[in-house]
């Protein structure tokens, strides 16, 4: 019998530990099921944030304590392990970095990731645990990647570890003065043209040049960075990288998210019973002191609300629905003028809009389960999970045609959809397409079958794990 990979996946967000976005859910969902082909060793190392939950934090065991060096800084690391449904989770612990009240948005955001990135590699001989392959997630673990390639590891076996890097959005890239080069990651001057990015340095673009894999979230998206409109500066790294470059697009769990047995919903239901999904619409109405009725149309966002998922074009045009009765409800977070734009939009519809700011995986389910249509308008969506959950739970997805809902989205105007689709980016065609879907809201046979439709679709992450075991089982070969 060939010997299981062992695999060490590196992030800075995981449920049900803590979550800023979509990234938390697939570094959540892809180990358990890697773990579950019997193929790999796979083990989670992320950082111990104080906003983790204390049933969990009790659990921890602290198996070592050691100082970690950037450039000047002496910093303590402690290391914790928990193990939760046969996966081994690590914790980097360091008050100094990861006390906050937020994961991400501090001045310092470079320091506290190249801190973990450096403790990541530290701390391997503590464990015990040598990985043959790091799996490295954006740029806040990326420099995992970086390190491992330039620095001058002492024992051997560190020169047979490959890294794998996963790229979740070029949003967020990790850019900061160059002075950072020498004053915070140490780098030799031989070394410093990784991070050169106009004049700035780069720590995602140093992670690309310096992994031996990459992977885009899905085929489009792959394609899309290769482009200028699409690559955000790092165009020209994918398409020298292209030997290395991967577009495997995510999936989702559909032992977590299934409405028929899910325990987190007021009532469960499937295709064949989507009068029960009525009932958690009712339900969610009254709990948030909303306007009660099935025939009330109510929209939901899910995520992060920033610029370039669509919030200022959504507010352009859904005063006139929300005036008509419709209702909208959100959960999430964002830079603080999008959230205070979101909250002012409560004020001026305190029965009509309820709003959210942070996470919880419980009340995510019961928006998906008793809302009628779900926002995702993203102007940059590399995979998009939140329509393919829609999906499963019946809520109709509203998208913008771009990154991975190319992949996964088909307008329902074709046999077999799942969704409405915009296709060009601006308030009137997204008037014209809300306006479209709630005339098939009041034809309830119709949006019935749409409804059907949707959670007819699958997009089980199982399909993804596999790709993920092929690509490891080649780099090892």
């Amino acid at each position: 019998m060939n010997k299981k990979l062992n695999i060490l996946f590196a992030t800075a967000e995981c449920i049900p530990f803590c979550a800023n976005g979509g990234v938390a859910e697939m570094c959540h969902m892809l180990p358990k099921y890697l773990n579950a082909s019997g193929e790999v060793d796979i083990r989670v190392i992320m950082p111990l944030y104080s906003t983790i939950p204390e049933k969990y934090r009790n659990e921890f065991r602290l198996i070592g304590e050691k100082t970690v060096n950037l450039s000047w800084r002496n910093s303590y690391c402690a290391i914790y392990e928990y193990k939760r449904r046969g996966i081994i989770f690590y914790f980097i612990s360091n008050d100094q970095y990861f006390n906050r009240e937020q994961l991400f948005g501090y001045d310092d955001d470079i320091e506290r990731f190249t801190f973990f990135s450096r403790a990541v590699l530290d701390i391997i001989p503590m464990t015990g645990f040598f990985p043959d392959i790091i799996h490295a997630n954006d740029w806040q673990s990326g420099t995992i990647c970086t390190f491992l390639k330039i620095l001058p590891w002492q024992n051997p076996k560190y020169e047979h570890i490959k890294t794998v890097l996963q790229v979740h959005n070029l949003a967020y890239q990790g850019i900061a003065d160059f002075s950072v080069v020498k004053d915070v990651l140490d780098v030799e001057d031989k070394f410093a043209y990784l991070f050169d990015y106009f004049g700035k340095a780069n720590l995602m673009k140093a992670a690309l040049l310096c992994t031996d894999e990459i992977v885009a979230v899905s085929k489009s998206y792959a394609e899309e960075i290769q482009t200028h409109e699409g690559g955000a500066g790092l165009e020209n790294i994918f398409v020298d990288s292209k030997h290395k470059l991967h577009g495997i697009i995510n999936g989702i769990d559909y032992s977590y998210y299934n409405p028929s047995i899910d325990n987190d919903i007021y009532t469960n239901y499937d295709k064949s019973s989507l009068a029960a999904k009525v009932e958690n619409k009712l339900k969610l109405q009254k709990d948030l002191g909303l306007e009660i009725g099935e025939d009330i149309p109510v929209f939901a966002i899910i995520g992060l609300m920033a610029e370039h998922k669509g919030i200022d074009l959504l507010l352009q045009v859904i005063d006139k629905y929300l005036d008509a009765g419709a209702e909208l409800i959100a959960i999430g977070h964002g830079p603080e003028d999008y959230e205070n734009k979101m909250k002012a939009l409560q004020e001026k519809f305190p029965t009509r809009v309820n709003i959210k700011f942070g996470f919880d995986g419980s009340y995510v389910k019961k928006l998906y389960s008793g809302s009628d249509f779900l926002f995702n308008l993203a102007s940059i969506e590399p995979c998009g999970l939140c329509p393919l959950v829609a999906n499963r739970y019946g809520s109709l997805p509203i998208v913008y045609l771009t990154g991975g809902i190319k992949d996964n989205c088909t307008d329902f105007k074709y046999q077999n959809g799942n969704a409405y689709i915009l296709k060009n980016y601006d308030g009137t065609s997204l008037s014209d397409l809300i306006d479209r879907a709630l005339r098939d809201f009041s034809d309830k046979e119709k949006f019935t079958s749409y409804m059907v439709s949707a959670m007819n679709q699958s997009f089980d992450i199982t399909d993804c794990a596999k790709q993920y075991l092929e690509l490891y089982h080649k780099m090892k070969d």
